[in-house]
């Protein structure tokens, strides 16, 4: 969008302020509120943010031991830059705006921990290889009757879901209640251009899942991050609360499933009706790195401790590195049957994921399949939940932070195509996380979620 065109779309829309909003280490959106003619300047040379915000934990507690180039050696700024495809009229807010921004350093440059930049390189990675990528999420998350600060001060003791408490998915008399917070969330998300196609109620009290249409992964990634801000902004103006943190009780949790599919030249390619499982040869080498990388993915997966919270047998949680069609209980679970319906469905990733991490990392697993040519593993055909140990099983995926680090870090493919300031950098962060845990409150025994845990992820997820 020109600055012109800028010019008239604030005219137009008789907007007043515009909320710029990029998207830290953690997953989180961080903003400001700029006056038009502020953000007119800003279109090209950005708005300062300081740098450490990319450099904390999500409560703002410097994490140390690690750093990287474009991060200063004392406390410098990283610039956000409006992507004016993303501007929009923020529904429910009258005469405010809201524009996502990349993130770049004092060179111009985007930073290797700016996720819609990630997503970017990735796009452009495949691109090369001739290829381009439609993504889909589907959303988790659970409401709960009082506000986040009444929780807070009852130390989250006596949390009361939405609904019955039932593990009954898709109960009507549930959806009679979510009504009046969802139905004003997708009004809202229409207005933002968030394609949603459906909503349901889940399995845990409160819980809920909202689907969105394929896009391309850019798009896909800020969709996610739009609709739990804007469930974030429902749940305050009606007096309740919404999480997305992964485990909130010891009921069911809370995932984030990625769906994904390829084309070339606008055409499907996972699809081929002569192959087995009706899968090509693009599709069999694009599996193949996905299986290859699937044990590094996992910490861009589940990226807190409380993610792994979710990691238990029969909860319809991957636990072992399978694939297989049409499968929910393997990580991969793999959909052929029309070539515009092909697609692949990454089923360990849990509430609190990063999705445009998530996104940059499942596309380099699949690139580097592309690239070396990789023979995808035989598929699992059995249920592929609770599965004991042995050397004829599939290997586990990781249990924990710590883990998940270790594997990523020994993850050679997917530091190829990443980049070892990217890997490393998120290596730094998520060791931090896992340090701050173990040393300040959290408890890996308990068989729920802790106050230490539900005070750090509750409201910000």
């Amino acid at each position: 969008m020109h600055r012109s065109d800028v010019e008239q779309f604030l005219d137009q829309h008789r907007v007043e302020r515009v909320r710029i909003e990029g998207v830290q280490s953690d997953g989180l959106p961080i903003g400001k509120i700029l006056h038009p003619a502020r953000f007119l300047d800003a279109l090209e040379a950005g708005v300062g943010f300081v740098d450490y915000t990319w450099g904390t934990d999500r409560v703002g507690n410097p994490a140390l031991g690690f750093s990287a180039p474009w991060r200063s050696t004392v406390v410098g700024d990283v610039y956000l830059i409006p992507d004016t495809t993303t501007l929009r009229v923020l529904p429910g807010a009258a005469g405010t705006a809201t524009c996502l921004c990349d993130a770049v350093g004092s060179d111009g440059v985007a930073i290797s921990m700016c996720g819609r930049g990630a997503v970017r390189r990735m796009v452009e990675v495949l691109a090369d290889r001739g290829f381009e990528a439609m993504f889909a999420f589907e959303v988790e998350g659970q409401f709960f009757h009082g506000t986040p600060g009444e929780h807070r001060a009852s130390n989250w003791s006596g949390l009361r879901p939405f609904g019955t408490g039932g593990h009954l998915p898709y109960l009507v008399q549930d959806l009679h209640r979510l009504d009046p917070l969802l139905s004003e969330v997708c009004r809202r998300l229409d207005g933002l251009g968030v394609p949603w196609e459906a909503w349901n109620a889940e399995a845990a009290g409160g819980q809920f899942e909202v689907n969105i249409s394929p896009s391309d992964p850019l798009q896909a990634a800020d969709h996610v991050l739009r609709v739990r801000q804007v469930c974030k902004e429902v749940a305050h103006e009606q007096g309740v609360s919404v999480t997305f943190m992964a485990r909130v009780t010891e009921d069911y949790n809370n995932g984030l499933h990625v769906h994904h599919s390829l084309r070339a030249n606008g055409e499907p390619v996972l699809y081929d009706a002569a192959e087995e499982d009706r899968l090509s040869a693009v599709a069999h080498r694009w599996l193949g790195g996905l299986m290859s990388t699937v044990t590094g993915v996992a910490s861009f997966m589940a990226p807190t401790p409380n993610s792994f919270r979710r990691v238990e047998p029969f909860k319809a949680v991957p636990t072992h590195a399978t694939w297989d069609i049409d499968n929910k209980s393997a990580a991969l679970r793999v959909l052929s049957a029309s070539p515009d319906s092909a697609r692949i469905e990454h089923r360990m990733g849990a509430g609190d994921l990063h999705p445009y991490m998530v996104v940059a990392a499942i596309l380099a697993g699949g690139v580097a399949g592309l690239d070396e040519r990789l023979v995808v593993p035989s598929k699992f055909t059995k249920m592929a939940w609770g599965l004991p140990d042995g050397d004829d099983q599939p290997h586990r995926l990781p249990t924990s932070v710590i883990a998940a680090c270790e594997a990523l870090d020994s993850d050679l493919r997917l530091r190829a195509v990443l980049g070892d300031e990217l890997v490393d950098y998120w290596i730094g962060l998520r060791r931090f996380e896992w340090i701050t845990f173990h040393t300040s409150g959290g408890d890996i025994t308990s068989v729920g979620p802790t106050p230490w845990e539900l005070d750090r992820y509750f409201e910000t997820l």
